[in-house]
């Protein structure tokens, strides 16, 4: 089953992790932008297998947005087969539900990584199940970029916060890796792949 969060869920929402070595949403930073209004509970997603979660995407948007605009975290239970088709199931739920809420764009998925731990085996793991994952949900557009002192660019406060400890990815510099529908040119808008009206 998947569902759109709710109070009922939070302990499953604030429990549930995986060992992956990407950037996660923690419960601190998750707290925060539920507090701040980046991060609401419909647009976090679960899937359940006999209630169990076994799945998580938590969708962000800028304080005052109807709509999500990023998929910050996707999570898949690492016990399961083939994360990437669970998480692209999850996506294109959210997305559908999305669409029907009235948004037009679908949202990115978005990955932070420690600039050094780019090529490691199990970043470059947990990154193809990802790509796989949103290409299946209509993402197949991947950019990286560099945010923080070696780009220059300061990194966005949503993403910012709760870096670090568990996560993996430290508070300096890192890489985004971005997974979206369009491609980054001006104009070049595309409207949400593969959902229903």
């Amino acid at each position: 089953m998947f569902t759109s969060s709710s109070r009922a869920h939070d302990e499953a929402l604030l429990t549930f992790r995986n060992p992956d070595p990407l950037d996660w949403v923690d419960p601190l930073r998750f707290g925060r932008g539920l507090a701040a209004g980046t991060y609401r509970r419909d647009w976090v997603w679960l899937a359940f297998v006999d209630d169990q979660p076994v799945a998580r995407g938590v969708w962000w948007g800028p304080v005052g947005s109807v709509h999500p605009i990023e998929l910050h975290c996707l999570l898949v239970d690492a016990t399961l087969p083939h994360p990437e088709v669970w998480g692209a199931a999850l996506i294109r739920s959210a997305h559908r539900a999305f669409a029907d809420a009235g948004a037009i764009l679908a949202p990115d998925l978005v990955v932070d990584v420690a600039p050094h731990r780019r090529h490691e085996p199990a970043v470059e793991a947990a990154l193809e199940w990802r790509r796989e994952a949103a290409k299946a949900a209509g993402l197949p557009v991947v950019t990286e970029r560099m945010l923080g002192a070696a780009s220059g660019a300061a990194p966005d406060a949503a993403a910012g916060a709760g870096i670090g400890g568990e996560s993996g990815v430290d508070a300096g510099p890192r890489l985004r890796v971005s997974y979206s529908a369009r491609a980054l040119t001006a104009g070049s808008a595309s409207p949400l792949v593969g959902t229903a009206r």
